[in-house]
């Protein structure tokens, strides 16, 4: 009997490990998403004070809502927030933070001086009490630690209206390749990415809790904004998410249908893993190449976004209107290239 033409028992038995072996690979490419709505069960979210918070570690919190997304870092040292939400919401996340634990706020980090990022630097900051108090000082408050590009952000020279109050200003700085300490029984490295969005951007990593928070680098509800004027280029953006996969972030290989692998808390958007940031970048690099092409071909900024370059992601990232539109990016983009040529 020729082998196309085959009995029923022998084509049933070929269409069944076929179905299996989709299977398989079905629950191999959804296992991330498995291990993320197994966590989310795990960990459901509350609202605090008007405000959404999820744990994602037994001593880690994310509370969203109050500008930026803000990690909670809780422990016998106190408590650490990653970024401090809007001026506006200050008085509700400090309200959230308190009901997550009564410890002192002893440290803020800032991933950058976007206002939702250091907005509640002063109402949050002046209710804590710093890593090292001054027992001489007039009035105690949390350490505020960014780089020090942030910080000549915030304020300004001698003379001049700063955009912030002081009350804001971060009151230590770095300007090193990474910050290094040791809080709440857990390593925490600040890692500088300046470059990418902006000329202050950091993230911070807990090594034993296992959470990376991007800042703005990562930014899940719209194409990364790209400052050009305050230092922000698409190359060093894609520097950034790949630093960032190559040495900070892993997998939750090889058990994928298991909870697991590296947290990462992005600036705006939802808990996310080592597989959405790689879908990130991946978005990331096809534009880039995409735009780079046309502007080896000689074509005008117009001529560029005529083109559509963001085509297939825009309905996912995009935005026609507002302060970030997706002509702005393309723009952001095109420029960094532009310019990076002879």
């Amino acid at each position: 009997m020729p082998y196309s033409i085959c009995p029923m028992r022998s084509c049933a038995s070929r269409f069944v490990i076929r179905y299996l072996w989709l299977l398989v690979v079905s629950l191999l490419l959804c296992g991330n998403l498995s291990a993320r709505v197994l966590a989310a069960q795990q960990h459901p979210s509350t609202i605090r004070a008007g405000l959404e918070t999820i744990q994602i570690r037994p001593n880690v919190y994310v509370i969203f809502g109050a500008g930026a997304n803000v990690t909670v870092h809780v422990g016998d040292d106190g408590v650490l927030l990653v970024d401090s939400g809007s001026d506006e919401m200050a008085a509700a996340l400090l309200t959230a933070v308190k009901s997550i634990s009564p410890r002192p706020i002893r440290l803020i980090i800032n991933t950058s001086a976007d206002p939702d990022h250091v907005g509640g630097n002063g109402v949050v900051g002046s209710a804590g009490v710093g890593v090292n108090p001054d027992p001489f000082a007039s009035e105690n408050r949390a350490t505020v630690l960014a780089h020090e590009n942030v910080l000549l952000r915030m304020s300004a020279p001698t003379g001049r209206q700063s955009p912030f109050p002081q009350s804001m200003w971060p009151t230590e700085t770095f300007t090193s390749r990474f910050r290094s300490m040791y809080l709440n029984d857990d390593a925490v490295q600040v890692i500088r990415e300046t470059g990418a969005r902006s000329d202050g951007d950091i993230m911070v990593l807990f090594r034993k809790a296992d959470v990376v928070v991007t800042g703005d680098i990562v930014d899940l509800t719209q194409f990364p904004l790209i400052d050009r004027a305050r230092g922000g280029s698409i190359q060093r953006e894609l520097e950034a998410l790949n630093h960032l996969l190559a040495e900070f972030v892993l997998p939750n290989t090889p058990q994928v249908l298991k909870a697991g692998g590296t947290l990462v808390v992005p600036g705006h958007g939802y808990v996310s893993d080592y597989g959405e940031v790689v879908e990130y970048r991946d978005m990331l690099t096809t534009i880039t190449d995409i735009i780079d092409s046309l502007v080896a071909k000689g074509m005008t900024l117009d001529q560029v976004k005529a083109a559509n370059p963001t085509q297939g992601y825009r309905g996912r990232y995009g935005h026609d209107t507002g302060a970030w539109t997706t002509e702005m990016f393309v723009e952001a983009v095109y420029s960094s290239l532009k310019g990076s040529r002879p």
